[in-house]
């Protein structure tokens, strides 16, 4: 029962990044859309380079929505 009463999802999943991708660099692009709470990209545990996503996370549902649609 509780699942259905968490908050909608807020986290953005970006695919294809470049190697050279910095949190800030995805903050500044899709800051444009509203604030952003975090940017994650994830390494790889052996090579320790970045895996070519990242997820953003806004605060508030509305905003993950304009980003989606616009």
């Amino acid at each position: 029962m509780a699942r259905y009463l968490r908050p909608p999802n807020t986290s953005l999943f970006v695919r294809n990044i470049a190697d050279e991708s910095r949190p800030e660099d995805l903050r500044r692009e899709f800051g444009r859309y509203g604030p952003i709470v975090d940017v994650y990209i994830p390494l790889d545990f052996y090579t320790r380079r970045p895996r070519g996503f990242a997820y953003i996370q806004y605060p508030l549902f509305f905003q993950f929505m304009f980003v989606l649609f616009h």
